[in-house]
């Protein structure tokens, strides 16, 4: 896996090895959407479908919200993103590609800009470490989908 985090975004790159039609199952089912990334989210995989996770910092409980803005079966995912104290969305595109008998999968987080370049470089990485560990479970989730 590897994880960037430059300017005002995000990328994380992994080979899953799983065919692309199983990759994007893991992207948009329900059951494997809780699996890997947990049962706090909801995520409804159609265009202008919600995105919805409820997740504790420490000290208050925080929503992310979003909206499906493009989906393109089986190759592309795209949302809005932002929590509920943000000043305004970012986006997450999860692209889907077949590469070496099993599928590459590139995250790409975006928009940071929107936020003051004082809290930008915390919440960055903030967000490459979490996305990281979901996209670790997405890749031992896709080992045994077949």
């Amino acid at each position: 896996m590897r994880v960037d985090v430059a300017d005002d975004r995000i990328s994380i790159a992994v080979v899953l090895s799983a065919p692309q039609e199983d990759a994007w199952r893991l992207l948009t089912e329900t059951g494997h959407i809780r699996a890997w990334w947990g049962d706090h989210v909801s995520l409804d995989a159609r265009p202008g479908g919600a995105l919805r996770e409820v997740w504790s910092n420490g000290r208050r409980e925080v929503v992310t919200a979003g909206l499906v803005t493009r989906l393109e079966p089986p190759r592309l995912l795209a949302m809005s993103w932002a929590d509920d104290d943000w000043p305004g969305e970012t986006e997450v595109s999860f692209a889907l590609e077949e590469k070496d008998g099993g599928t590459q999968l590139l995250l790409v987080h975006s928009g940071w800009g929107i936020h003051p370049p004082e809290r930008r470089s915390g919440l960055m990485e903030a967000h490459a470490q979490g996305w990281g560990g979901h996209i670790e479970r997405l890749a031992r989730r896709a080992q045994g989908i077949r």
